[in-house]
C-alpha cells in the first residue's frame, strides 16, 4: 500500500471554552469546563439541564444577516472555524493546488435547532408556514457544502470531492499506525 502524506495547515475551533484555538487550548491548559447549564432554550422538564454551549458567538461576524437567518447554528460555527483555519494556515488555494486541499468537518448531527423550531411551527402554524430552507440549513453535510459559497476561494474549492478525499488520506495515514499501535 502507497502511503500518502497528509499535512494539517490550519485548525480552526469555535468551543464552549472559546470561540478561537488559542482561547480553547488556555481553556484545555487550565483544566476548565465548558460544560453550564443551558441558556439557548428551555430545559424545563429535561432530565438534563447543562451542556457545553458555545457562549458570546455572533454569526454577523461570518457571513451577512440573510444567510444566518437561513441557516442553522452548526453551519455559522463551521463557517467560523474554517475561517480561522484558513488564516492560520496561510495558505493560498490557486488552481494549481486546489487538487491537494480539503476539509475535514465532524459533526454529529447537523442543525437541530432549525428542525426543532420548524416542528413547533408546524404544530402552531401549518405545513404552509414550514421554512423552504429547513432541509439545507439542518442536513450534516450542509456545512461542507455551503464553505466555498463563504470564502474567497469559492471559484477553485470543490467541496464535495475533497472532503472525501481528505477523509481517505487521513485514514491511509492514521490507520497504518493504529494497527502498528495494537
Amino acid at each position: 500500500m502507497t502511503q500518502q502524506r497528509v499535512v494539517v495547515t490550519g485548525i480552526g475551533a469555535v468551543s464552549p471554552l472559546g470561540l478561537d484555538v488559542p482561547s480553547l487550548w488556555q481553556g484545555v491548559t487550565e483544566a476548565r469546563s465548558g460544560i453550564r447549564p443551558i441558556t439557548l432554550f428551555d430545559p424545563a422538564g429535561l432530565d438534563t439541564t447543562f451542556a457545553g454551549e458555545v457562549k458570546g458567538f455572533d454569526a454577523a461576524n461570518y457571513m451577512d444577516r440573510k444567510e444566518v437567518r437561513r441557516l442553522d447554528r452548526f453551519i455559522h460555527l463551521a463557517v467560523a472555524a474554517t475561517r480561522e483555519a484558513l488564516k492560520s494556515s496561510e495558505l493560498a488555494i490557486t488552481p494549481e493546488n486546489r487538487d491537494e486541499i480539503g476539509v475535514f468537518i465532524g459533526s454529529g448531527i447537523g442543525g437541530i435547532t432549525t428542525l426543532a423550531d420548524q416542528i413547533e411551527v408546524l404544530r402552531s402554524r401549518g405545513p404552509g408556514r414550514v421554512s423552504p430552507f429547513l432541509v439545507p440549513a439542518m442536513i450534516t453535510n450542509m456545512a461542507a457544502g455551503i464553505l466555498p459559497q463563504k470564502i474567497d476561494h469559492e471559484e477553485v474549492l470543490e467541496t464535495g470531492r475533497m472532503v472525501r478525499d481528505t477523509f481517505v488520506r487521513l485514514m491511509k495515514a492514521i490507520l497504518p499506525k493504529l494497527d502498528q499501535e495494537t
